[in-house]
């Protein structure tokens, strides 16, 4: 298997993981306040990696990691705790179906990328690219586009931060293992976020009041972990453009899970952003990576 196949191949499985993550998500915010449930989260995640990184004999990496320290401290902080933040007051100042706005992520993507990493970015990706993102809004919205609030504005921008994040982490994964990179981005960012709850009164470990909430807390802790190594391992080797033109479908995963376990319905339109999404990223996962150098 080459390199473009094996990205392409993780950024599959990654959008899948992170499909569940978004599922599970819904669960746990409902138990727990969605800050302190995020940095938890992202914090075990982070201890996780930490620990396999060290049985599995890279803890000479992960010291080397100290020569890109400032590059960690900007995917910790700028592309996960200030978008993380962000997200938890989007999601109480909107309307849940308006979370579609994140997926202009691919818009993001594709102009960052072209500018800062001169990736190759044809018409038909860009073509592709609108049309998944159409897809995904007739998915999550039925067709229904409200009023922007405050809210939407947050929806907006959070992925732009998460773009700033991937867009260093192309250069970091050139030298460093990207278990080792999302290693050093969860801990700093979720620890980051456990100073931010605790500065809100919020108290982070408040999920061990419930089973229910501990079994979720663990199992997003491992979802972040594998999710997010599979996806930088991805755009290693092909282009960030490509990789997020493909994982905004993740919604997609936790909206059919939704459906047949929590008994939302299944509407027309739904079923047409479904095969909209569908059928443009399986011809985005065909298209060939590239610069223009």
């Amino acid at each position: 298997m080459d390199t473009e196949a094996k990205g392409t191949l993780a950024v599959l499985v990654s959008t899948f993981v992170v499909g569940l993550n978004v599922y599970f998500t819904k669960v746990g915010t409902s138990l727990i306040s969605q800050l302190p449930f995020t940095a938890i989260c992202i914090t075990l995640a982070g201890s996780i990696l930490l620990v396999v990184n060290i049985i599995l004999g890279k803890l000479p990496v992960i010291f080397s990691g100290k020569r890109h320290l400032l590059k960690f401290l900007w995917m910790g902080i700028v592309g996960m705790s200030i978008p993380s933040v962000m997200l938890a007051y989007g999601v109480s100042l909107s309307l849940v179906s308006n979370s579609f706005l994140l997926q202009v992520e691919v818009i993001y993507s594709m102009i960052l990328s072209y500018i800062l990493l001169k990736e190759r970015i044809t018409k038909k990706q860009v073509l592709l690219s609108v049309l998944s993102f159409l897809g995904m809004a007739l998915v999550l919205t039925e067709g229904v586009i409200r009023p922007i609030n405050l809210g939407d504005i947050l929806f907006l921008s959070t992925p732009l931060f998460y773009q700033f994040a991937h867009v260093v982490a192309k250069d970091v994964l050139k030298t460093i293992d990207p278990t080792v990179v999302v290693m050093y981005r969860f801990l700093i960012g979720g620890l980051t976020l456990f100073f931010v709850s605790v500065l809100f009164g919020l108290n982070p470990l408040d999920f061990s009041s419930t089973l229910q909430g501990t079994l979720i807390v663990f199992y997003m802790g491992f979802g972040y972990a594998i999710g997010n190594s599979f996806w930088y391992y991805g755009i290693k080797y092909i282009n960030l453009s490509k990789g997020t033109s493909m994982i905004i479908m993740y919604p997609l995963v936790s909206t059919i899970l939704a459906i047949l376990t929590l008994g939302e319905t299944l509407t027309p339109i739904k079923v047409i952003g479904i095969i909209l999404v569908f059928l443009s990223t399986l011809i985005l996962s065909r298209v060939k990576s590239g610069s223009r150098n």
